[in-house]
């Protein structure tokens, strides 16, 4: 191969235009404003005219002229239509806003729930797939290749019309697993109940925590100066518990915000003289007696039934989870008669249909002025704890107390977290064989467990790698709650057509739709991003 000798370069010598890359950029740039330009005016003109052809009424305002400032002037108005399932309260009466509101908080809480159940169960599935057991290592492995292969949307109707609505019982048959039911009404489950002396507890609980933490600091000094070891942890949980217990003491004992109204004649001065009310009208001794006797014969249920202890109160009213919770705890036998407002409470037990109307002390001053034999009322006031376990019951054709997850929510974000939880075990797979081999043979030669060794070594190490694309699965579950409108969840989706079909606009609901979903995944991408910076490796 012969050397060819380099072309000497001359001074004087220019590069042709057409060949200059500066000049060639700066004309592409020029040319690129200029599409842009047209392209916008286009899409404008476009939207301009389309809007014309709409007609004025989409932008009509209440004085009844049509003008843009006004478009969103109909979201005032009242929505007329009913939301299921919402986090917030919400009735017809309110407006389109709140509606709008209330799709949003759903589609958060599926999101929500949705990305916490997704990274536990696609960790420990990605985990699985990498287990030298056979039968553990295979079975994640058909769990992923099922869900990534078959439409989300089809299994969202396999969840809610095959698994749910034919598989589940009716309500009357619900399957019950101590206090929780499963039935075609959804999942019915214990919950907890803050009382009014739930804020003054809250305080003991901070107050706690802050002591834990000072504890902390001082026996952590301590041990640097004396050299003797302290079990730091136990002392410090011992004084939190102290603390919360305390509080839970005080604020219970310093609350007089609950009571009831009873009748002078019922002999009734404060709660434990109930279970004597119920015991004189069975003419027994011992209300552990009643289970017996039914069995045997001797008490009939339509005394028992006569003989309950019956309650007026408002509906799902922190008042009634207090009371019916204590009569629970004394075995007395009760009913309650639940009113939607106060002043149908009191007149059902002016009318002497219950023995006892429970609400909070000042419901009862405002509301006992009403009855016409006033001077024969007596309020009792009732104990109360800053926290009441309120326990679903079956009554009638439905559960009362307690809350609910309905089939809808269960099966939407059900069929999320299964769909991405496959996708997202494949990367925590790849992010923990990005980890060299090198570092799993020091962990264990330092003496750790396969456990200490992915929690401490391999997993801190992986998280560089499955961040980046875990955002973009958590931002495709949240795009994707939007198939909730195929199981009949109220989400965002759903709501949003519903108002456009009812109001007739339809521009406005769809430009609102498309920012609040902008907003929840650039925040989703914000706090991943900022996880992402905190967990680099800085190289020096």
């Amino acid at each position: 191969m012969s050397d060819i000798p380099n072309r000497p370069v001359r001074g004087n010598e220019t590069i042709p235009p057409w060949r200059d890359g500066r000049i060639i950029g700066i004309l592409l740039q020029i040319a690129f404003v200029i599409f842009f330009i047209f392209s916008a005016n286009w899409l404008f003109t476009n939207i301009n005219n389309n809007l014309v052809n709409l007609g004025e009424a989409q932008f009509i305002c209440k004085d009844g002229t049509s003008s843009l400032r006004c478009a969103f002037d109909f979201l005032s108005a009242d929505a007329q239509f009913d939301i299921q399932e919402s986090v917030i309260d919400y009735v017809p009466a309110d407006s389109y806003w709140r509606a709008i509101g209330v799709g949003a908080l759903n589609t958060l809480k599926i999101a929500l729930f949705g990305i916490i159940l997704t990274t536990i169960l696609g960790t420990v599935t990605g985990i699985a797939r990498l287990s030298t057991n056979w039968l553990v290592s295979n079975i994640a492995k058909w769990y992923i290749d099922l869900m990534r292969n078959t439409p989300l949307l089809l299994q969202l109707f396999f969840l809610y019309f095959v698994v749910f609505l034919v598989g589940l019982p009716l309500v009357g048959e619900a399957y019950q697993v101590g206090s929780v039911f499963i039935s075609q009404r959804g999942l019915n489950y214990p919950s907890l109940v803050p009382m009014s002396s739930f804020a003054t507890w809250v305080a003991f609980i901070v107050l706690g925590i802050v002591q834990a933490q000072l504890l902390w600091v001082i026996f952590g000094r301590r041990e640097e100066q004396t050299g003797q070891t302290a079990n730091r942890t136990l002392w410090v949980i011992v004084s939190f518990l102290v603390v919360v217990a305390i509080g839970w003491f005080v604020a219970g004992n310093n609350s007089n915000n609950e009571a009831m109204l009873v009748a002078r004649a019922d002999r009734i001065r404060e709660f434990d003289d109930i279970p004597g009310l119920v015991e004189r009208r069975l003419g027994i001794e011992d209300l552990s007696e009643i289970d017996d006797l039914i069995a045997s014969g001797e008490l009939a249920q339509e005394d028992l039934d006569a003989a309950r202890f019956t309650v007026c109160t408002l509906q799902d009213s922190p008042s009634e989870i207090n009371l019916t919770s204590q009569l629970r705890r004394a075995n007395v036998p009760f009913s309650v008669s639940r009113s939607d407002r106060a002043d149908q409470a009191i007149g059902e037990y002016a009318e002497e249909g219950c023995d006892a109307f429970a609400a909070t002390a000042a419901v009862i001053a405002a509301e006992r002025d009403v009855l016409e034999n006033s001077t024969d009322q007596l309020v009792v006031p009732l104990p109360e704890t800053p926290v009441r376990i309120s326990t679903p019951k079956l009554e009638g054709f439905n559960f009362v107390g307690g809350s609910k997850m309905s089939l809808e929510f269960s099966a939407i974000l059900l069929g999320l977290v299964l769909y991405t939880g496959a996708f997202v075990a494949e990367i925590v797979r790849a992010g923990i064989l990005s980890v060299s081999k090198g570092q799993s043979e020091a962990a264990r030669a330092l003496g750790l467990t396969e456990g200490q060794r992915l929690r401490l070594v391999v997993l801190p190490q992986a998280l560089r790698v499955i961040i980046p694309p875990l955002t973009s699965q958590y931002l495709n579950l949240t795009k994707n709650s939007s198939l909730a409108l195929a199981v009949l969840f109220p989400d965002l989706v759903r709501t949003i057509n519903t108002i456009i079909n009812q109001s007739g606009r339809s521009i406005q609901p769809v430009v609102i739709m498309a920012l609040i979903y902008l907003s929840i995944s650039l925040f989703i991408s914000f706090l991943l991003n900022w996880y992402n910076r905190q967990i680099t490796l800085v190289e020096r």
